[in-house]
């Protein structure tokens, strides 16, 4: 039996070879000079002396079932923030390639235990926080919006994420409140779950096309022409992921929030009646700031510069940006190493010596404020529709 596995093994590894050298996406992987570049650029080789991205590019390309078994085990202490990718001077979507690793290992039953649990939880509550999927939408109960929570159709669909909708809901009061000021005939859908980059991490690719079948389903259940996403993270697998996951165009368009105010801002519909004198930084999300090539890291920044008067950057940021420490699922992974990590980027933001650190990933804003708590930081974090919110109204309006 454990020769049949070993044989069997041997194939997938070779079949994986094969399957790398022949995706568009990852076959630059035989351009690598084995440079190392991408390994000083990984914000976890600091800690983890293993960790090598350089390393695991290497033993991918050699192929063989043992290569292959140590790049998997490299791969466990991975943010997938993708820093080791903006740095390739060839170019590699190393991103890529560590997915479709965590792939091979979900084949092999090779998963890290605390990406196993994880896997689980999001199949049970459809969200990776152990949260009833019934309170998805209890956020909107104190806004008076209840109406829009189950429109038949309407021209924007709002996906609210599974870490704003559980724990950052003062996020989704803001994006409703600035979408229903502004007139605009929105909807939440029926029955939003996760957005399946947790089974992508995972390499659980079956459950995240599942995922992705269910959430167009019910995006195309409302007729919308727009759906907006705040969570980068939902954004890029919703305009970037899905349609190669599903193999189709959708008629709908995906933008992300940031995108939304500043089409608001250019028409005179957003109209600022306060700007902030505080001194704030930014925090650029991985997901938003490192994928594409629409100017993703310039429209926060432009719409920071409509609504605040002192701001200043921290040194690693826009595509260099570092993670907030929770990429990939870390936290399921090492929680320890994953709160050390956040810890370094809070003390980079308080070191710009800003009074707020503005974001636009939920994930981001609650990883970084539970260190700058337990770290008894004077920082205040703010997710950046929070401050348009309060710009358009002259006061630090509760949302």
């Amino acid at each position: 039996m454990k020769q049949e596995r070993i044989i069997s093994e041997n194939a997938l590894g070779k079949s994986f070879v094969k399957e790398i050298a022949s995706d568009p996406e990852c076959k630059e992987i035989y351009n690598c000079i084995q440079c190392g570049i991408c390994t000083g650029a990984c914000p976890l080789s600091a800690y983890v002396r293993k960790l090598s991205p350089r390393k695991v590019i290497a033993l991918t390309r050699e192929g063989n079932n043992e290569a292959l078994a140590e790049a998997l085990e490299t791969l466990e202490k991975c943010l997938l923030c993708g820093q080791c990718q903006m740095f390739c001077p060839a170019g590699i979507k190393i991103k890529e390639i560590l997915l479709k690793l965590r792939e091979l290992g979900f084949k092999l039953g090779k998963v890290p235990k605390g990406l196993m649990a994880a896997n689980e939880i999001v199949c049970d509550m459809f969200n990776a926080y152990s949260e009833p999927h019934a309170n998805r939408k209890k956020w909107i109960e104190s806004t008076g919006l209840e109406k829009f929570a189950s429109k038949d159709k309407a021209k924007i669909g709002y996906f609210a994420g599974c870490t704003a909708s559980y724990k950052g809901q003062e996020i989704c009061r803001a994006d409703a409140k600035i979408l229903t000021e502004l007139n605009e005939d929105w909807t939440l859908l029926n029955e939003e779950w996760c957005c399946g980059t947790p089974f992508l991490y995972i390499g659980n690719t079956e459950k995240a096309l599942e995922f992705a079948y269910h959430n167009v389903e019910e995006i195309e259940k409302k007729g919308v022409d727009v759906v907006i996403a705040h969570c980068p993270t939902c954004w890029y697998v919703l305009k970037f992921k899905y349609p190669k996951l599903l193999h189709t165009d959708f008629r709908f368009k995906v933008t992300h929030i940031t995108e939304y105010i500043i089409d608001q801002l250019n028409s005179g519909k957003i109209e600022i009646s306060e700007r902030l004198s505080e001194r704030v930084t930014y925090h650029d999300p991985c997901d938003l700031a490192r994928y594409s090539s629409l100017g993703m890291t310039d429209l926060p920044r432009e719409i920071i510069g409509r609504i605040t008067e002192n701001f200043v950057e921290m040194p690693l940021h826009g595509k260099d940006s570092q993670c907030c420490g929770a990429g990939g699922l870390f936290d399921a992974v090492d929680t320890k190493l994953r709160q050390q990590h956040s810890t370094r980027r809070l003390k980079q933001a308080e070191d710009t010596g800003a009074e707020i650190l503005i974001t636009t990933c939920a994930g981001c804003k609650f990883f970084l404020s539970g260190e700058a708590k337990k770290e008894k930081s004077k920082l205040v974090f703010k997710d950046l529709t929070e401050l348009v919110y309060s710009s358009m109204h002259g006061s630090d309006v509760n949302v």
